[in-house]
This record gives structure tokens, sequence and C-alpha cells, in this order.
């Protein structure tokens, strides 16, 4: 019996110990990812619970500087259970005693990212920064970070607005013209180009259908 039991020990301590490490952070990528040094091995830690401004938005760059200020050099303790889908470890960090999370979301450094967590020490921590106006809190309407990133997205994915960019003509695999649809001389190998690329290709307009020019 007794081996057994030493067994499950052994296997408590390691599940234990893979699930927490102590390291010194070589690197900080911006105001929620960090690079942590343990052993002879670099692990990429993205902090659990809480999203930071872009870079390009207001705070974007103080959340980094403030973050590096905490922990850069340092040894801290990551605690974690998961990895995202960029194989970073979602973790909690801290520095002694310090809890480095709830306490960029104290200084209003960083969002409670609520899609991903319930934290309720999180979720106070941004109440209490919220109503003293701090941080990325003392603007009058601060856009959290994934709303920015997902209209950012958005707009990068908007058709051409209409004009030159936008006309579509059709070219054929061996002319050097180009034609609006339905013009007599396309065939069945046509090809639908932008107005703009068709000129910068080298293609004319065809005399038969007129198309833009």
């Amino acid at each position: 019996m007794k081996p057994f039991l030493t067994i499950l020990t052994l296997l408590f301590a390691f599940t234990a110990s893979a699930f927490e490490f102590t390291g010194k952070v070589v690197s900080v990528a911006d105001g929620d990812t960090i690079t942590v040094l343990y052993g002879k091995k670099e692990y990429k830690i993205r902090f659990q619970h809480i999203d930071y401004p872009e870079s390009s938005q207001a705070f974007g760059t103080k959340a980094k500087q403030v973050l590096s200020n905490k922990v850069f050099g340092k040894t801290v303790t990551v605690r974690w259970t998961e990895k995202d889908r960029y194989m970073r470890i979602l973790g909690d960090v801290y520095v002694g005693q310090r809890w480095i999370n709830v306490e960029m979301v104290n200084e209003g450094m960083a969002w409670h990212y609520k899609f991903f967590s319930k934290d309720a020490s999180i979720g106070a921590a941004q109440t209490k920064a919220k109503a003293g106006k701090v941080g990325l809190w003392s603007q009058p309407d601060p856009v959290a970070p994934w709303e920015f990133r997902r209209k950012k997205s958005s707009t990068s994915k908007a058709p051409p607005e209409k004009g030159t960019n936008a006309t579509k003509v059709f070219t054929t695999t061996s002319g050097k013209k180009y034609h609006r649809d339905g013009c007599n001389s396309l065939s069945k190998s046509r090809i639908a180009i932008y107005l703009q690329k068709a000129k910068a290709s080298g293609f004319t307009p065809c005399k038969s259908c007129n198309p833009p020019r």
C-alpha cells in the first residue's frame, strides 16, 4: 500500500509544480504579455483575466511601460492552468506577494477581460479604478481593446469605395483589351479585374463595348 501512496504523492507534486514556476522576466512585449526564463527555456506568458489597451490606443504605450517597471528583470512566480491558441501560458503573475494582474487593473492600465474571466477581485479592481477615473478611465469614453480590434478588423475588410478602384471590367486569357460585361468579344475564359489594375497591366479599352476609362 505504501508504494502506491508514494506514487500518488509524487504525481500530485509533479502536477502542482507543472502549474507553478518561478523565473526571471527577460522581456515585456506589451501591457499583458511577458517572457519568463525558467531554467534554460523561455516561456511567453499572457496575463490571465485582463486585456490591455492596444498600442495605437490611449494608454497602450503607457501600460507597457508600467508593466515593464513592475516586472522586467525581476523574479516572478507564474501560476497557470492552460494555454491559449498561440500556445502562450495564461498566467497569474506575482512579484513576491504582489499580484501583478490585479495591480494593472487597479491602476487603470488594463481592462477586466470579462468574456474570459469572472474573477471577482479583478472585477472589483476595475469598478474602483473606473469610479476613481484612474488611468484609462480618465478618458471620457474609453473603448475596450477587444471592441477596438473588432472595429479595426471590420474596417480592413470593408469593400472598396465606389470609383475607379472599385469598377470591374473583363479581360480574356489571350486578348490585350478590357471589356464591359456582355461584350461580344468576351469568351468563356473571361477574367474579372478592377479597372485600375487592367490599365496598369497595359490593357486598352475595347472599341466595341466602350468600357469605363
